[in-house]
């Protein structure tokens, strides 16, 4: 009764094609998996302790497969300490090649979207320290986010982040009816209507 209740737990969150293997993951490594409330820093985490042992978390408020890379992210920063200590790089290509070899398995058609694996395929050649760093990722997660409604560009406050026609932008000064808006990543500046119609977004990262 125990083990059914937990696995029910992983289709809860995981796509239901592969929340078995991801069960089967947790059952592998032994580590306490936290199901965390949403935070603005991160979208999980992996910690050890030497009296406490391995900790994987988790927002709850990610859509399943969002919740997916998240927890192939921090299983691998599992299993790369497992192999290597502290010794090396948390992102390192040690880490890189753990990830793939966590996610080779499932990328599959059969088990997941055509496009969402086409996207993945091509990030774990040399995935990035946070998901939220490489734009095609970004946006096919957020396809299979549930419909958010849109806000007025003024309604924000200032060094809010939102999402604009594929970029994630910063909020800043107004300049007479455009606001001075900063592209996360790359820094560039876009002047944006103040009545532009934009979704808010979390300024998070995987750690």
């Amino acid at each position: 009764m125990v083990k059914s209740k937990r696995i029910q737990s992983f289709f809860d969150h995981f796509p239901a094609s592969v929340a078995e293997y991801c069960f089967q993951l947790w059952q592998d490594y032994s580590f306490d998996f936290i199901v965390s409330k949403e935070r603005g820093s991160k979208l999980g985490d992996y910690r050890f302790s030497p009296t406490k042992g391995h900790q994987i978390t988790v927002n709850h408020n990610l859509n399943p497969y969002a919740f997916l890379v998240t927890y192939i992210h921090e299983v691998a920063h599992l299993t790369t300490y497992l192999a290597y200590k502290n010794k090396v790089s948390p992102h390192g290509k040690e880490w890189k090649q753990e990830f793939y070899t966590l996610f080779e398995p499932i990328l599959d058609p059969e088990l997941l979207p055509e496009r969402f694996v086409s996207v993945l395929q091509t990030y774990l050649k040399n995935p990035t320290a946070s998901s939220s760093m490489y734009t095609p990722l970004v946006e096919v997660l957020k396809s299979f986010d549930p419909e958010t409604p849109l806000i007025s560009l003024h309604e924000l406050e200032e060094n809010q982040l939102f999402f604009l026609k594929n970029l994630r932008l910063v909020k800043g000064k107004l300049r007479r009816t455009r606001y001075i808006c900063r592209e996360q990543i790359s820094g560039k500046l876009y002047l944006v209507a103040k009545n532009a119609q934009v979704s808010l977004l979390e300024n998070q990262s995987n750690d």
